[in-house]
């Protein structure tokens, strides 16, 4: 028994030795989990190799790389984007993107910032061979079917037919049209209004930027988007029933988005035609004054809004906030369908009438059938609450009869 003893404990003394030995070879060290100095927030790289860039973006050139585990006092955050903006020990200040990082202590004390302008400007391309024009197909139906029935290459779009065709062969009324162009702009941000009568939808490299798809009289959508320098392929589609017929696409030059932030003053703020009412509130439930108003426009989606892990405006919590949207839509009368994407919980009013309730946390996608909507104005309410993580809210509506 004696010396089984002494055997165990040869054993474990050599067994202690050997890990000595390993942890003064190898140099490995212990280290505390960083926690946030009073008053401050840090940063802590959640990868090796974290990229510290000049501005909030993967345009902007390497200032500096964190290793894993490696901290930096937060000192800002940039309203668009999200990129926190570190103060590193070592001498480097910079940006890095919130998903490669953790943070420590309240991020809701950090200053925050709107970085004005584009991306820095990168080394001049070459130019781009110039543009003769657009490729435009018109066919003798509606829905853009068939072999066209007169193709020409046109200097831009913008047409008014009035109560005329367009060129041989293709009727007055009833007739579709498509328009092809593949060019390059000026980097920047862009204004860009399509104007129609009857529809008319506005697709780049294959995405669905404007659309407004349905007989009317002559109206506009617009949206503001940053466009780079590369070539990209723009499609117009269209289409007339009766009546009047026009076209009209154009790109204007315009100054990058800003925050407005108002002081909400009741009675000073009225539910929008084809827009809407946006108000903000720091807390899950709706509950109090809101702490924020805007006028949101419609886009391709009647309402599509993706904050990301950043806050809708300066004085509006990352998280725990919530926000209701009102505006009044036209309808065509029949049964219409209503969906949504969000993440946390989204509800959808029509009339005040609930038509989709996932009032939850979590990321989801609901949707429900109304039926016999009548012909014209309805207000449509959309509320919303972010809990924590990622913000964003797509609210559509299709008639399916």
């Amino acid at each position: 028994m004696r010396h089984f003893r002494n055997r165990l404990t040869l054993r474990l003394f050599a067994g202690l030795l050997a890990t000595l030995l390993w942890v003064v070879l190898t140099g490995v060290s212990v280290q505390a989990a960083p926690t946030a100095q009073s008053g401050g927030v840090i940063a802590v790289a959640r990868l090796d190799g974290v990229n510290v860039r000049s501005g909030p973006s993967t345009m902007y050139p390497v200032v500096g790389v964190l290793a894993y585990g490696q901290n930096c006092p937060v000192i800002g955050r940039d309203t668009f984007s999200g990129w926190w903006l570190l103060q590193c020990p070592n001498g480097v200040t910079g940006w890095v993107s919130p998903d490669l990082v953790n943070i420590v202590g309240d991020p809701n004390s950090v200053p925050l910032y709107t970085v004005s302008g584009p991306p820095p400007a990168q080394p001049t391309p070459t130019p781009p061979p110039p543009v003769s024009g657009w490729s435009a197909m018109y066919f003798a139906n509606r829905d853009l079917q068939g072999s066209p029935v007169l193709v020409q290459t046109v200097p831009d779009i913008n047409f008014n037919w009035g109560y005329g065709s367009p060129g041989p062969n293709v009727p007055v009324d009833y007739f579709s049209a498509r328009f092809q162009r593949t060019m390059a702009l000026t980097p920047g941000y862009y204004q860009i209004t399509l104007g129609m009568d009857d529809g008319a939808r506005l697709f780049i490299d294959g995405q669905l930027i404007l659309n407004d798809w349905r007989v009317g009289a002559f109206r506009q959508v617009s949206t503001l988007r940053y466009i780079d320098g590369a070539p990209h392929t723009y499609v117009v589609e269209y289409f007339e029933d009766t009546g009047l017929a026009a076209l009209q696409l154009s790109f204007v030059p315009s100054a990058p988005p800003q925050p407005q932030i108002p002081t909400p003053s009741p009675g000073s703020w009225s539910v929008p035609q084809n827009q809407w009412l946006a108000q903000y509130f720091n807390n899950t439930d709706l509950a109090g004054g809101p702490v924020f108003l805007q006028y949101v426009p419609r886009g391709v989606y009647p309402l599509d809004l993706d904050w990301g892990y950043g806050s809708p405006a300066p004085n509006v919590n990352i998280d725990y906030f919530s926000a209701r949207f009102e505006g009044v839509f036209f309808f065509d009368a029949g049964d219409y369908q209503f969906f949504a994407r969000a993440d946390d919980g989204v509800r959808i009013y029509i009339d005040n009438l609930l038509v989709v309730d996932a009032w939850w946390d979590g990321f989801k996608e609901p949707s429900n059938v109304f039926r016999r909507v009548g012909g014209g104005n309805h207000t449509i309410r959309v509320e919303f609450y972010e809990r924590a993580g990622a913000a964003f809210i797509r609210a559509w509506w299709q008639r399916i009869n």
